[in-house]
């Protein structure tokens, strides 16, 4: 009901109280800033759903340090998803992934980043990794038979009993590298740098290892059995101990200082040669 002022000379202003009529007002108020409340829980999930599904089936998702998408195989991308046979991760960040005992046959890695990483036992076979940084890497038991390494950084890695045989390794660096029993049976390791690096019980048979550089490798009972080594540099490295080196073409090839003790020196057009 209005209410009134009778003091002389001064009006007051009217009001109305509607108590139900606010009441519901609040009551409108409180349900409609729940249903906001569940309606934005409800998108979060259904964005959340959306965004691991998208992960699940793209191979990989990439993304730059500002958040966009990169495409370009000039920049090195972060990228998220699960690797897996023939899928392309082109010039990837993979530090971070566990890739150990997978078969990634035929993936595309060129350009990526795994260094430092652990591939034990991990299928590469036929896989591109041409560019590809694997310096300092754990390549022990691992498959990159027919694998294209073109210019790809293997240094200081080890590769015990990895299986090399006829992947293309061209202008590869081993440098410091330890590889006792791999087999790089029939591959091109033309112009590959072995220098400082242990090839202990290597098989090198039928290998293109012209131009390569063996300089203070130890190749103690390595087998170079028909194994093209024209111009190649085996300085001051050590061939001894059994060594193979039966048919192998070493024309032009710089020997001084190295050690053939107890080796089979039955290979060709070297001073070496018998």
């Amino acid at each position: 009901m209005p209410v009134k002022n009778n003091s002389p000379g001064q009006k007051m202003p009217v009001h109305f109280t509607n108590v139900p009529l606010v009441l519901k007002h609040i009551g409108n108020r409180n349900r409609l800033q729940k249903m906001i409340k569940r309606n934005s829980v409800l998108l979060m999930g259904i964005i959340s759903v959306l965004l691991i599904a998208s992960l699940s089936v793209s191979p990989a998702f990439a993304v730059s340090s500002s958040g966009t998408t990169l495409n370009s195989a000039s920049h090195t991308k972060v990228c998220f998803g699960k690797p897996s046979k023939n899928s392309d991760w082109s010039n990837c960040d993979m530090r971070y992934m566990n890739l150990a005992n997978l078969d990634l046959s035929g993936i595309n890695l060129s350009g990526a980043n795994l260094q430092g990483m652990r591939l034990y036992n991990t299928n590469f076979a036929g896989a591109n990794l041409a560019g590809a940084n694997l310096k300092y890497d754990n390549l022990n038991f691992v498959n990159l038979s027919g694998a294209n390494l073109v210019g790809a950084n293997l240094q200081h890695g080890d590769f015990y009993y990895a299986n090399l045989s006829y992947a293309n390794l061209q202008d590869v660096s081993f440098h410091g590298s330890r590889f006792p029993t791999a087999n790089f049976q029939g591959a091109n390791l033309l112009r590959a740098d072995f220098s400082g690096a242990d090839t202990e019980l290597c098989n090198f048979q039928n290998a293109n290892l012209s131009h390569a550089n063996f300089n203070q490798a130890n190749m103690f009972g390595d087998d170079f059995s028909g194994a093209d080594l024209t111009h190649a540099s085996l300085v001051n490295g050590n061939f001894g101990g059994g060594g193979i080196m039966a048919g192998a073409n070493l024309d032009g090839a710089n020997v001084a200082g190295l050690n053939t003790a107890g080796a089979d020196l039955s290979c060709n057009n070297n001073q070496i040669c018998r």
